[in-house]
Parts: C-alpha cells; sequence; structure tokens
C-alpha cells in the first residue's frame, strides 16, 4: 500500500476529548488543517494534554498509515510545536473556517515566501500563539466595523504589502524583505485592540490604554528573543513601523518607511474608526 506523504505540521482545528474504557483512558479527536492535507487524528492516551489548544500547530507522531480511512488517521499521539519554526509558512495552515476567502490567504503566503529566512522566523514568532494568529487573521479593522466581516485587517494588511512591493519595483538601496514584512504587521496589534460586545466592536482595555501600534512594538521586542535576526534589519523593521505615522515631523525617515505609508494610503478601506489612535 502506497504510504501518503503528509505535511510535517497541522493546524489545530478542534479537538474533542472523551473517556475511554472504565475511565481509564481518553479519547482523542483531533481536526488538523494544511493546504495539503485535512485530516482526523484518533489517539488515546491516558492523561489529558493541556497544552494542545485549538489553533496551535502540531505534528504527527506514530500516524498508522495503513488504516487512513475517509481522513480520518490513528496515530500515537500529538505533539505541540511550541517553538517558531522558520521553515513553516503559517499561511498553509489558515483553515476555511478562520477565512473564506482563500485567494487573500495564497497571497499572503507568498508575501511571506519574500520576506527571508530571518523575518521569517520573526513573523513566526509574533504569531506562533495560535490565539493571536486567529485574531490576527480574523479581526476587524476598527471598532466600526459591524456586521463583522472576518479579515477585513488581514485582507488589508495583504493589499499595503501588495502595494508597497509594486512601489518598490525598480528601486535600488531598499529592503523589500523589511518592507513586505512591516506592511504586513503594521496593524496586526489591532489583533488585541477590540473585542465583540452586543452592540459590536468595543476598545479592549489594552486598545484603549496602549493601542496597536505600541502593541506590535511589545510582541517585536519579545518575539527578538527567540530568533537570531541581524540588529540592521530588526532596527530597519521598527523603524519603517514607527516612522511611517510621523514621516512630517521626522527629521529623516528611511525609504522603507515612507513607501509604507504610501502603500496604507492608496490601499485603505473605506472604513472609519473615529476610536482609531
Amino acid at each position: 500500500m502506497h504510504t501518503p506523504i503528509l505535511p510535517f505540521h497541522f493546524r489545530l482545528v478542534s479537538l474533542v476529548r472523551l473517556p475511554g474504557a472504565a475511565g481509564r483512558e481518553v479519547m482523542n479527536e483531533a481536526v488538523l488543517y494544511h493546504k495539503d492535507a485535512q485530516i482526523t487524528a484518533c489517539w488515546t492516551s491516558r492523561h489529558v494534554d493541556i497544552r494542545l489548544k485549538r489553533g496551535c500547530c502540531v505534528a504527527l507522531r506514530g500516524a498508522c498509515f495503513h488504516q487512513l480511512r475517509n481522513g480520518r488517521l490513528p496515530v500515537s499521539r500529538l505533539e505541540l510545536i511550541d517553538k517558531p519554526i522558520p521553515a513553516i509558512n503559517p499561511f498553509h495552515t489558515i483553515p476555511p473556517t478562520w477565512l473564506a476567502d482563500r485567494h487573500a490567504v495564497q497571497r499572503a503566503a507568498m508575501l511571506w515566501d519574500r520576506m527571508g529566512r530571518h523575518l521569517q522566523h520573526l513573523f513566526n514568532a509574533v504569531m506562533w500563539e495560535g490565539g493571536r494568529f486567529y485574531r490576527y487573521v480574523t479581526g476587524p479593522v476598527g471598532c466600526s466595523d459591524y456586521p463583522w466581516e472576518p479579515g477585513r485587517n488581514f485582507r488589508h494588511g495583504v493589499a499595503v504589502a501588495e502595494q508597497a512591493a509594486k512601489l518598490s519595483s525598480g528601486l535600488s538601496d531598499i529592503s523589500g524583505q523589511v518592507l513586505i514584512a512591516a506592511a504586513l504587521l503594521h496593524d496586526a496589534g489591532k489583533a488585541d485592540d477590540y473585542r465583540l460586545s452586543p452592540d459590536g466592536y468595543i476598545l479592549s482595555e489594552r486598545g484603549y490604554w496602549v493601542g496597536y501600534q505600541h502593541t506590535i512594538l511589545e510582541w517585536l521586542a519579545v518575539a527578538r528573543t527567540k530568533v537570531i535576526l541581524p540588529d540592521a534589519q530588526y532596527l530597519a523593521l521598527v523603524h519603517a513601523l514607527i516612522a511611517r505615522r510621523h514621516l512630517e515631523t521626522r527629521a529623516s525617515s528611511s525609504i522603507e518607511a515612507t513607501l509604507l505609508a504610501t502603500a496604507d494610503r492608496l490601499s485603505r478601506e473605506p472604513v472609519v474608526d473615529l476610536l482609531a489612535r
């Protein structure tokens, strides 16, 4: 029997745990997603692995391929991938239940491929926690984004990155990798700026007191401690994120910051966030 070739990693979409025989075992069933394979993994365990949560990245261990039937695959266990891996394109693991716009997901994956290994690793470190990545992909542009249209802020980031790449085409002395990374991350902090209430989106405590522009800098500072990244690239990225908002008041700004600000203006959706900070 031909053994199927499965991806190394999957996104954990859902997980069901039921008591096994005489309550001495746990029956686990997890729905896993990767663009190249969608399966349901089944296994028994003596204890509940509380580290496995929806949205995290996992790897299969002890897969019984000869028992694969209708997408159900017996395994010995799922292993949490708890550290960001630079070779994993996170956009390949966005399930349709998160975002139905598969074209936007594919475009984001292509942009990620252009960032280079160092910035890919940094991006992954920022977005490795499944809950944060989910909010990044599905979250709103602002409080006025209601009724909810999943992924509007994410699609805006993709559009800005594509626009910035076009603007930089043919220019010398510019880091296209930094520009793309900055574009994909420039509004990423909004993932924690808002929460949904019965009356629509409202600012979270973080959104009220800190704001997305400072949140992304905080996330980057923490992620920086987990990856190997040249100082020049990191500082260029941080500068682009900061300077794009204050070009008129700064004595000097990088061309990446200028192009990012221009692309942001050209790509902005007609959504007014009266509470934008």
